[in-house]
């Protein structure tokens, strides 16, 4: 079957590497501001704290959309060729509205030209075609796995809709149902609307070129065959209970058949909710610190929401955020690298001390860092920092953070240079 797209809807393409293998000099960003989910698929268990899986689902930390723009930020600074912003979970872009909304917003006030998009299990979707469009979303991933409730019953264990949770066929017919009113309002809305399913043998595997058939039907101009991510380590239902994944033979099968019907995309890298670079390099968690000419050396700023802090003025009990800044040896000062949601444990004038699961969530957050800058702190989380390797600092309190970073950035490239001089000198004796 041939595909053929009008002049200004092939140029879109071409400009978007999940959309296109003919962009894979294109680069993207998936910004992770999105951790709820209002449906359960048996194939996913998000992770948010997680840097050694390949998969989608998972992220090294959550951002806030202040956070996720500084984060695009600093990866456009670096990457000329980063055509694409997308929100991508770890949950679901249209379960977290607000987050997902104000990060487009930021985004497309900064660069009006770069393309933006987002995956959604579909639920919702019918609900937000309208802002989507205000948002200046051109392209949609939706995750349809079938169109039939009682396949759909064995993927899905339960959907949370209009303020209830369902389950079985009664969910699954839901969930399809609304996926297909979406996909159809977003396709005459404009938008380019590309459609993943996860093939599962035994379930629906049978039953995929029906899904490619109703979806070309209804507008979708690409289908994304996915192979099932089932190994028991990454604590999934399928993975637990010992569900395989297709072979080579079966995935080209479902391709074939459904290319009758619509498009196929075979390049997918199934990758990350903070996944950046092109599709040509491992789907890796954005930009990390081994992805910067850094030291290895990171400073932690507490912040308290909802306040857009640009003075070190927040207590390190009252912190629910941290901007994170990494040390870049060759331009000698820290660069911004992302903001990390934390577990505030001070809940009030007496109530911080005792606290202990959130400040131990709280450290977990920033146990990479080498010093944490803060207005005030008590001396027991303090000594807990020390124990960790992690020095506090209050002497910037009430500080412009940049002039804070400044004066730092002076003593950590101190440390350096005498670091590798005596490096040198134990080396050459």
């Amino acid at each position: 079957m041939s595909h053929f797209f009008r002049k200004d809807i092939q140029d879109k393409i071409e400009q978007h590497p999940c959309y296109s293998k003919n962009a894979h000099q294109y680069a993207r960003i998936h910004l992770p501001v999105a951790p709820a989910c209002n449906i359960q698929c048996h194939y996913c268990n998000r992770k948010y704290d997680c840097s050694n899986e390949s998969r989608p689902g998972v992220v090294s930390h959550l951002v806030d959309p202040h956070g996720a723009f500084k984060r695009y930020q600093a990866v456009a600074s670096r990457s000329p060729n980063l055509s694409v912003v997308g929100i991508a979970g770890p949950g679901d872009a249209l379960a977290n509205p607000a987050a997902t909304f104000k990060t487009l917003e930021l985004v497309r006030q900064h660069n009006p030209q770069v393309q933006l998009c987002i995956s959604t299990n579909g639920l919702a979707l019918v609900d937000y075609i309208e802002p989507l469009l205000a948002a200046g979303v051109n392209h949609l991933t939706i995750t349809i796995n079938c169109v039939d409730p009682h396949i759909g019953a064995k993927i899905y264990p339960w959907i949370y809709f209009d303020h209830r949770r369902l389950r079985g066929v009664e969910a699954a017919s839901t969930l399809i149902k609304r996926q297909l009113e979406g996909l159809e309002a977003a396709a005459q809305a404009g938008m380019l609307v590309k459609v993943n399913t996860v093939l599962i043998p035994g379930i629906n595997d049978s039953h995929i070129e029906a899904v490619a058939e109703k979806v070309s039907q209804l507008g979708a101009m690409l289908h994304n065959i996915m192979p099932l991510i089932s190994e028991p380590k990454h604590g999934t239902y399928f993975g637990i209970t010992g569900q395989s994944g297709p072979n080579e033979q079966q995935l080209d099968r479902a391709r074939q058949d459904s290319a009758k019907h619509i498009a196929q995309m075979t390049h997918c890298q199934q990758c990350r909710a903070d996944a950046v670079g092109t599709l040509g390099e491992p789907c890796s968690q954005a930009e990390t610190i081994e992805a910067l000419p850094t030291a290895h050396y990171r400073v932690a700023i507490a912040h308290q929401s909802p306040s857009i802090e640009n003075v070190i003025q927040t207590h390190f009990g009252y912190a629910d955020r941290f901007d994170v800044y990494a040390f870049d040896v060759k331009r000698a000062q820290f660069i911004f690298e992302e903001t990390r949601i934390a577990s505030k444990y001070c809940r009030g004038r007496n109530d911080c001390n005792d606290n202990e699961e959130y400040k131990s969530l709280l450290m977990e957050t920033i146990k990479d860092c080498q010093t944490i800058l803060c207005s005030r702190i008590g001396i027991t989380p303090w000594q807990q920092l020390e124990r960790l390797g992690i020095t506090p600092n209050i002497d910037f309190a009430f500080t412009k953070v940049e002039t804070a970073l400044s004066k730092l950035a002076l003593t950590v490239d101190l440390d350096i240079q005498t670091e590798v001089i005596h490096e040198e000198i134990r080396h050459y004796g």
